[in-house]
C-alpha cells in the first residue's frame, strides 16, 4: 500500500466534498413544516448570498428530514475542514521520516478516514481500516 496514494485519494474526495458544499452555499438547513428542509430564515436573512435561498427538499417523514438537515453543507464544510487537518498532521510527520511515532496512530487513522469512501471506484481495499 502506497501511503502517498491513500493522501491523494483523501485529498481529492475532501476537495470533492468541499466543492459539492460550496455549490450548495454552505448554507445551514433546518426541518420545517411537514418534513421540508430550509435555509434557516434568520441565517438567510443575515446573509445577503443566501437571502434567494430557501427550501432545500422535501422528505416523506421527519427522521429523513431531520437526516437531510443535519447533513447541510455547513456541516460538510466543517467535517472537509476537520479531516483535512488529520491528513496536513499526517503530511507534517511524515517529513520527519519513518522514525516519527505519530504515524503509527496516524495511518490507522487515514485509513479510518478512507473508509467513508469505499464504494468509491478509486478506492483500494488494502486501505481498509
Amino acid at each position: 500500500m502506497s501511503v502517498e496514494d491513500l493522501v491523494r485519494f483523501l485529498k481529492e474526495r475532501l476537495d470533492r466534498d468541499e466543492a459539492v458544499a460550496r455549490a450548495c452555499a454552505g448554507a445551514p438547513w433546518s426541518v420545517g413544516a411537514g418534513g421540508t428542509v430550509r435555509v434557516r430564515p434568520a441565517d438567510a436573512a443575515a446573509r445577503p448570498e443566501w437571502e434567494r435561498l430557501g427550501f432545500v427538499a422535501r422528505a416523506e417523514n421527519a427522521s429523513y428530514a431531520e437526516h437531510i438537515a443535519r447533513m447541510s453543507p455547513q456541516r460538510a464544510l466543517s467535517t472537509v475542514a476537520a479531516h483535512r487537518s488529520i491528513v496536513e498532521t499526517y503530511e507534517k510527520y511524515a517529513l520527519r521520516g519513518r522514525a516519527a511515532p505519530e504515524l503509527g496512530l496516524l495511518g490507522p487513522l487515514l485509513r479510518t478516514l478512507a473508509a467513508q469512501y469505499s464504494t468509491h471506484p478509486a478506492y483500494r481495499q488494502e486501505w481498509s481500516p
